[in-house]
C-alpha cells in the first residue's frame, strides 16, 4: 500500500474513492486485530459499505431526474461540435 493517494474526478467521486479506500483499510486491519477491535472494524466496514451504496443510489436518482427533466440531453447537446454552415 502506498503512503499517499491521488484523488481524481469531481468532489462526489473523490468522496467515494476515500470511502472505498477506508473500507479496504478496515478489511485489511481485521486480519491482525484483537477480537474487540475486529468487531469494531467489521462494523465500520458495514457502515462504509452502506454509505457507498447511498451515494451510488443518490447518483442514479439524480441521473434519472436529469434525464426526465431534459437537463441531461442539454448537457449532451452542448458537447457536440458545431456544424459548418
Amino acid at each position: 500500500m502506498h503512503d499517499s493517494i491521488t484523488l481524481t474526478g469531481d468532489h462526489d467521486t473523490r468522496v467515494a474513492q476515500l470511502l472505498r479506500l477506508a473500507r479496504l483499510e478496515a478489511q485489511l486491519a481485521q486480519r491482525s486485530a484483537h477480537p474487540r477491535m475486529e468487531d469494531a472494524l467489521v462494523a465500520l466496514e458495514d457502515v462504509l459499505a452502506d454509505q457507498l451504496a447511498a451515494l451510488a443510489e443518490a447518483s442514479e436518482r439524480d441521473a434519472a431526474d436529469a434525464e426526465a427533466s431534459g437537463a441531461a440531453e442539454r448537457v449532451r447537446q452542448a458537447w457536440r461540435p458545431l456544424r459548418a454552415a
